[in-house]
């Protein structure tokens, strides 16, 4: 993690850990702006069916990967699979970006976004700014987060297994949750399903 010879020269490499940072951080600043939010919810239905877990096991043991496919402990044949240097910057700044939709997802939703699968009596449908055409905007930020750090690194094996386990788990995620949604909400949330799109805009 520590290995500068990773980028091609020392400012990236700066940059890449500072980005790496910030994202982690703000991983920790939602558990803990949802886990007080959760504290304050009354009669709620929940049915997460354990992707709570799943998606901060995805998020961690991606991050892992993406340096595993780098290091000492990997083949020749493997870490030396890289992809070209530019890739490093794209990586950074698809990083920052997935760090910035994921907030700006988390801050729209105030009390309504929970890292669990649950809804309450008196919750409403968010539909505006960032969910205006986009369901997951938050799904949409780690996604982007999680490939970018591999992109960073430049391995196209970590980038293989990292977007494969990412698309998995929240497909997975998602699928539990539209259903809560769809339960909850009923026509209302079917309608912004039609206009909508699932995690990128014009693609899914």
């Amino acid at each position: 993690m520590g290995d500068p010879s990773k980028f091609s020269n020392l400012s990236l490499f700066y940059i890449f850990h500072l980005v790496l940072l910030s994202m982690i951080l703000a991983e920790v600043f939602i558990f803990l702006y949802t886990y007080q939010r959760g504290t304050k919810t009354q009669k709620v239905n929940k049915t997460d069916k354990g992707t709570k877990w799943m998606l901060i096991f995805n998020f961690y043991i991606c991050i892992y990967i993406s340096f595993y496919m780098v290091g000492l402990n990997v083949s020749d044949s493997i870490r030396n699979m890289k992809l070209p240097v530019i890739f490093s910057y794209v990586g950074v700044t698809l990083m920052l970006a997935g760090i910035i939709v994921r907030l700006c997802a988390v801050l729209t939703l105030k009390r309504a976004f929970t890292l669990s699968v649950q809804t309450a009596e008196s919750q409403h449908l968010i539909t505006t700014g960032i969910y205006n055409k986009v369901r997951n905007p938050a799904y949409s930020g780690s996604i982007c987060s999680l490939i970018g750090t591999t992109l960073g690194l430049r391995s196209i094996y970590a980038l293989i297994v990292v977007f494969l386990l990412s698309i998995g788990c929240y497909s997975a995620r998602i699928h539990i949750e539209e259903k809560a949604l769809v339960k909850h909400f009923g026509k209302e949330f079917s309608d912004y399903e039609n206009h909508t799109y699932r995690l990128i805009p014009f693609v899914w």
